[in-house]
């Protein structure tokens, strides 16, 4: 039971939900969806940055809520140097997810258990990789204030060397915070759509350990998102 209600949410990304159901065209009453404002008007061209869409790449935490093909998710996200955590609840249970470029891995956590499997940094379903947006071709359109940062809003389009691709548009601070991406991604399944917006940021260097896989965890391994699980991942495994 306990591997199949990881599987289960390890669904609410977006390569899993590809096929889900398009989005409602009402919404229930009392339900809660983030706020869309219009654009505010764009400055002139002349002030706009040249050199495309920031690369992502600043340390920071904040509340996220992804919406994907209409299914919507309530996540706090925690980046440095690279590396990311994400932790969500959902029917009582959490999941924590960690995102290990830096080794080429990636781990699902259930706290309650104390296990956790491990995927494939590669395997779409781990999350959404905002960290190719700045690969495709992008144009500064505006600029905009989001959650008290100035950003500017990128139009982005284009596809993947490694395949799939996105259309869509990007709001981002100068240091690379993507305050908003919404659009449509493929990633070969079939168009996506997609809508991220952050809240309640916090910059700065994030505490290494919530990057690690915590002392007392079972790893385990099931299914399709069956991946080794590098040495530097073990739980029996010194820390450097």
């Amino acid at each position: 039971m306990l591997f199949a209600r990881l599987a289960a949410l390890l669904l609410l990304f977006p390569a899993a939900l590809a096929q889900a159901a398009p989005p409602p065209t009402s919404t229930q009453p009392g339900s809660a969806q983030p706020k869309t404002t219009a654009p505010r008007p764009s400055k002139a061209a002349a002030d706009l940055p040249d050199g495309g869409l920031p690369k992502m790449g600043a340390d920071y935490q904040a509340a996220e809520t992804l919406t994907v093909n209409g299914v919507r998710q309530e996540l706090r996200v925690f980046h440095d140097q690279g590396r990311e955590r994400r932790e969500m609840r959902d029917g009582g249970l959490s999941t924590v997810l960690i995102l290990r470029p830096d080794r080429d891995a990636a781990f699902v956590l259930q706290p309650e258990s104390h296990m956790a499997a491990p995927l494939s940094p590669q395997d779409p379903e781990a999350a959404p990789d905002l960290t190719r947006l700045s690969q495709l071709e992008s144009e500064a359109v505006g600029r905009e204030t989001l959650g008290g940062e100035a950003v500017v809003r990128y139009r982005v389009v284009g596809t993947y060397d490694q395949g799939g691709g996105f259309e869509g548009q990007v709001w981002s601070t100068a240091d690379g915070v993507y305050m908003r991406v919404e659009g449509t991604a493929n990633d070969g399944n079939g168009p996506v759509a997609i809508r991220l917006d952050l809240m309640d940021l916090k910059r700065g260097r994030q505490d290494g350990g919530l990057f690690e896989l915590p002392k007392g965890y079972t790893m385990m391994n099931f299914g399709p998102i069956d991946a080794p699980v590098p040495e530097g991942l073990r739980g029996d495994t010194p820390k450097p």
